[in-house]
């Protein structure tokens, strides 16, 4: 199975900070063979040749209609030439914009109209996490159930494992906890796609210092980074030690 390792980036960086980043990104990255994925500002976009570089682009949302009285939105149409990838349900969105799992499902449909493959964001919150193992499960089946069916294309989806409480905040799961729940979300995953080969990703304050420790769980196929991706020998260190 492909590992990936994606950079959100979130709202961080100038232009020229940013070309100074992917620069640094390119040389510093040595023998990946898998996928590295770059989600930049949007309008940093199309300031890659993709000819160049090591890494594909990706999208930190899409909206949920192809076209429309929308203003500030994306759509899959308009980016389906430049962006293999989309990340779909961050908590950040769920959260700040009140993105609910209707419209989430309405996202990864327009992803895989336009060929782009979704990168759907789940997790728990802190007070979920709080009353254990069973409600966390319930929590993320939920999560999932809403937004897939047996329609869904499952040969073009990547599922990051996010512990809302987990995101920025330097407090990560521990090993125990993400090995537990990715079997669960494997075993998942399976039941509803027939696939035993779609990516499980985690993130939740990755860094340099623990990340080894997460490659070695069975049904974790890389990382989405925040916070530790702005920087690039960090996430470059990450890359090559991977």
């Amino acid at each position: 199975m492909k590992n990936y390792i994606i950079a959100n980036l979130k709202m961080n960086k100038n232009s020229k900070e940013f070309e100074q980043y992917i620069s640094e990104i390119n040389s510093r990255i040595k023998n990946f063979k898998d996928e590295i994925i770059i989600c930049p500002s949007n309008i940093f976009i199309k300031q890659i040749n993709l000819s160049k570089f090591k890494f594909s682009i990706g999208i930190q949302d899409i909206d949920h209609r192809n076209e429309g009285a929308s203003t500030g939105s994306i759509a899959a149409t308009q980016i389906k030439d430049i962006c293999k990838y989309a990340i779909v349900g961050h908590s950040e969105r769920r959260d700040v914009f009140k993105e609910d799992n209707l419209m989430i499902k309405q996202k990864l449909i327009r992803c895989w109209e336009n060929d782009i493959t979704p990168i759907l964001c789940i997790g728990e919150p802190i007070n979920i996490r709080k009353i254990g193992i069973d409600e966390i499960v319930k929590f993320l089946y939920s999560q999932i159930d809403e937004v897939l069916s047996q329609n869904s294309n499952f040969e073009k989806l990547i599922i990051a494992y996010e512990p809302i409480w987990a995101i920025g905040t330097g407090i990560s799961a521990s090993i125990n906890e993400v090995t537990e729940i990715s079997d669960l979300l494997s075993k998942k995953l399976i039941e509803i796609s027939s696939l035993n080969n779609i990516p499980i990703l985690y993130g939740g304050s990755v860094n340099e210092s623990n990340f080894k420790d997460f490659i070695k769980i069975k049904n974790i196929s890389g990382f989405l980074i925040g916070s530790a991706s702005l920087d690039y020998e960090v996430l470059s260190s990450i890359v090559n030690d991977f």
